[in-house]
């Protein structure tokens, strides 16, 4: 029985095929954007967050505390930051190989940058090598900063991929050769011995000028330190093992900095963390918010979809209420009449649904093969959008099936 109510279903659907094919068009739309938005989605998501990841969200950044925080004590030079600190933090790096890479410190300053006629002020921000590879930063031409040139107080300088630009133009050969000449910073002469690749993002070094720390200190700015305490750093960066252990590197972060500066079990940190988690779940929040809105929209049109069905099956009853009253003087039950047009209805969208799938897709597949992004297909989501296609013609299908169900069979072969 049921494969006869089926394959009735198809020739009613084949008899009208255009009408039919008008019907299943926001079923169509609604699965076929469920689909598509999120694979892309999730393909779009992996691909941002790993280029976070590149720009320097497998760290930790230490920096001061905020004086005028609540529960902040009352001390001099409360919050600041020095190198006694960081050397804690990289005695703890070398002790705790599991959870760290390395470690660096950030003396960020704004001052005069002069190459020829042009002049900015920008960061200069004194660091160590580590901090290449804290950050994932790309050297475009020339080299980055080594141990060496921090032991020699080297007057040598790396400038960031923005500032390049700004004072020798955005012509690749014009700023490779600017490699060996001397920009002035702050009225002292300092090589140039290498230009970053611009790399865009919160965590990016494009508008700075890197310089060994020593060199900052002693040539370019004297009056940096702590009394007491040593060069007052602006920020400890911790490269981490992996994105998965911040909390537990946060914490030996903590209690190593609480020890050694001396804070109370009962006072707040006087320092400042900057996890990537952080960072990552604001990213995640807005893929989700945007991922849902979308979502929203295909519910929608897949119920729009399913009013058409419906209104399409209310013709179709009255079109066909002679059939009806003959099949059931011929024996047709009134279960017979509603399953032949909840089947109906149940097919259109099933069928809308599966176009919609298989345009969704191809068109997953065509943007994965055009862009490079890997874009594998959301199959729970294929799922649920056909699950959700059958329920929709079931559920608006049902009331023209029960519409037809009802007919008298002397009336329906009265019908004109």
């Amino acid at each position: 029985m049921l494969r006869e109510q089926l394959a009735m279903a198809i020739d009613s659907l084949r008899a009208n095929t255009f009408r039919s094919l008008l019907t299943m068009l926001g079923i169509i739309i609604g699965t076929g954007t469920l689909v598509a938005v999120l694979s892309l989605g999730n393909a779009v998501q992996g691909q941002v967050f790993e280029q976070f990841i590149d720009l320097g969200t497998r760290r930790i950044a230490v920096t001061a505390g905020d004086p005028s925080a609540r529960g902040a004590r009352d001390v001099p030079g409360y919050g600041l930051l020095s190198l006694d600190d960081a050397a804690v933090v990289r005695d703890l790096v070398e002790r705790r190989p599991d959870l760290f890479r390395t470690t660096t410190v950030e003396v960020i300053v704004p001052l005069d940058i002069r190459a020829g006629g042009v002049g900015l002020r920008d960061s200069v921000v004194g660091t160590g090598p580590e901090y290449a590879r804290i950050q994932s930063i790309r050297v475009a031409h020339g080299r980055f900063l080594t141990s060496s040139d921090e032991t020699r107080r080297a007057p040598v300088a790396v400038l960031g991929g923005l500032i390049a630009r700004d004072l020798y133009g955005a012509d690749p050969a014009a700023q490779a050769a600017a490699l060996g000449t001397t920009v002035q910073i702050n009225g002292q002469a300092v090589e140039v011995v290498g230009i970053l690749r611009a790399a865009g993002g919160p965590f990016s070094a494009d508008r700075r000028v890197l310089v060994p720390v020593s060199t900052l200190r002693l040539r370019l700015n004297s009056e940096l330190d702590v009394p007491g305490r040593g060069l007052r750093v602006n920020s400890i960066l911790v490269g981490l093992v992996s994105e998965q252990l911040t909390d537990d590197a946060a914490a030996q972060i903590r209690t190593a900095l609480r020890a050694v500066r001396g804070v109370p079990p009962e006072a707040i940190d006087d320092f400042e963390m900057s996890l990537p988690t952080e960072a990552l779940g604001v990213l995640r929040g807005i893929n989700g918010a945007i991922t849902g809105f979308v979502a929203l929209v295909a519910g929608i049109s897949l119920l729009v979809g399913g009013i058409g069905i419906m209104n399409i099956m209310l013709v179709a009853v009255t079109e066909r209420t002679r059939e009806i009253g003959v099949r059931k003087a011929l024996g047709a039950t009134d279960r017979d009449i509603l399953g032949q047009f909840v089947l109906e209805a149940t097919a259109v969208s099933l069928i809308g649904g599966a176009i919609g799938v298989s345009g969704a897709i191809g068109l997953v597949l065509l943007v994965g093969t055009l862009s490079g992004i890997a874009a594998p297909i959301a199959w729970g989501a294929v799922i649920i959008a056909l699950v959700f296609a059958a329920f929709v013609g079931i559920g608006f299908g049902s009331y023209p099936a029960r519409r037809a169900a009802l007919l008298l069979p002397v009336e329906a072969l009265r019908y004109e």
